[in-house]
């Protein structure tokens, strides 16, 4: 089945935003998760003037791990299905919705986005551990300043031991920063809610295409 480009970005998006959701309940659950997966979708938030969803993440191969779940998720002939994780992904679609309805902090958010980018430019939170970690408490304190502010939340499922540390909480709001993030890339490359409906085998097709062939920027 031929994809065309806009399943493509829609694809990275998604997987975007599944890396997003299971790096947050791997903190939630196991109190840790994969760095280099974490990196990759904070990475995307420094991206602000890329012209693809490729160019966001720096390709399909930064988003993999997104890829592998969601392929998982909405392929009807699997049956080892995450609940769990389908709800989080709904939750950040419908906070996604209501916080695009407020301008002004949308406003705050772009601006502080936009900052972000300048002092981070050099991206070097690859290389840099004390840097990558400024950069989570960064997102966090955006987090709390602009989608905390809304009535609608998201509800983290865990284990308390966990969600009770001020570290795991600091990861947790700058995973959903970036899961945020990812679901606008979603909405511009055209995504809606009933690309699951009527749209899911174009979709899965797309997502085994970019596993079996990843794309660079």
């Amino acid at each position: 089945m031929s994809v065309n480009q806009q399943v493509i970005d829609q694809c990275i998006a998604l997987a975007g935003i599944a890396q997003s959701v299971r790096i947050v309940q791997h903190l939630a659950w196991k109190g840790h998760t994969n760095d280099t997966d974490f990196k990759a979708v904070l990475a995307s938030l420094l991206k602000v003037d890329a012209a693809s969803a490729a160019g966001v993440f720096s390709g399909s191969f930064e988003v993999s791990s997104g890829l592998r779940i969601l392929s998982q998720q909405i392929d009807p002939d699997n049956k080892d299905k995450d609940p769990e994780f389908v709800g989080m992904v709904i939750s950040v679609m419908a906070l996604q919705t209501q916080f695009a309805k407020n301008r002004s902090l949308m406003d705050k958010l772009a601006e502080k986005i936009q900052q972000l980018s300048e002092d981070y430019a050099d991206q070097s939170i690859y290389q840099d551990e004390q840097q990558f970690e400024r950069l989570i408490n960064e997102c966090s304190d955006i987090y709390k300043q602009t989608l905390s502010k809304l009535s609608q939340r998201i509800q983290v499922k865990g284990e308390p031991a966990y969600l009770k540390q001020p570290e795991t909480q600091a990861k947790v709001r700058a995973a959903l920063l970036a899961a945020i993030r990812a679901c606008f890339l979603w909405r511009q490359s055209g995504g809606s809610r009933w690309h699951f409906i009527f749209k899911k085998k174009s979709l899965l097709a797309g997502l085994r295409q970019l596993l079996s062939n990843p794309i660079k920027e």
